[in-house]
């Protein structure tokens, strides 16, 4: 049974209660499956959430086959209704750098009709590559496009698509998607297939 990810529900969730479907050793700890989480799992270049599990310290997430495991320090008990609590300083900080990076990025691969072929948010930058040349004073007009976009506090719109309603959406994307398809728009900056979780107006990028 896959996971309900409530951190697409409501990002701005911190606390929840939720049934331990599973509890095994693992390499480092206990890898514990829930039916349904906030914490959200690595991936997209976005890192893990941490917090707790019923006073459990959860050090990492992943998800596999739809199904999402934390790894924590202790076991819990299977069957139990635990509440888990996000460390939010920790999650807002990946929610802004990841929704700046596609705002940049949306605006840099429209202005030189490039792709962005890698990225990843470190704990004190971001970095973003493009195969493209760009020199440094074109930079500097993006971060003032871009800087104007978080000014003017535009909404952003996520939503899942499907068959013709996704091919009639102009996205980017790393490679050919198909199924349900998780859409981030940013309105005038950019329209990209992610997985992460997201500030809901730039603004709140800061």
């Amino acid at each position: 049974m896959e996971t309900e990810k409530l951190y697409y529900a409501d990002p701005f969730l911190t606390d929840f209660t939720a049934t331990v479907l599973d509890c095994q050793p693992g390499k480092n700890g206990y890898l514990v499956t829930l039916d349904r989480t906030a914490f959200y799992p690595e991936g997209g270049g976005q890192p893990a959430d941490h917090g707790v599990l019923d006073g459990a310290a959860v050090t990492d997430v992943h998800e596999k086959n739809g199904v999402i495991l934390h790894n924590v320090d202790r076991a819990v008990e299977i069957g139990k209704t635990v509440t888990g609590a996000i460390d939010w300083e920790r999650r807002f900080d990946h929610m802004q750098q990841h929704s700046g990076e596609h705002i940049c990025s949306g605006l840099i691969c429209e202005r030189f009709h490039c792709d962005n072929v890698g990225f990843h948010m470190g704990a004190d930058i971001v970095t973003i590559d493009f195969n493209a040349d760009i020199s440094w004073e074109e930079l500097l007009e993006i971060e003032a496009k871009a800087n104007q976009y978080l000014y003017e506090n535009h909404p952003i719109d996520i939503q899942f698509h499907r068959g013709a309603e996704l091919e009639a959406i102009d996205y980017r994307s790393k490679k050919a998607l198909e199924g349900d398809v998780r859409i981030v728009a940013f309105p005038g900056a950019d329209c990209c297939a992610c997985c992460g979780t997201h500030v809901l107006r730039s603004g709140q990028v800061g």
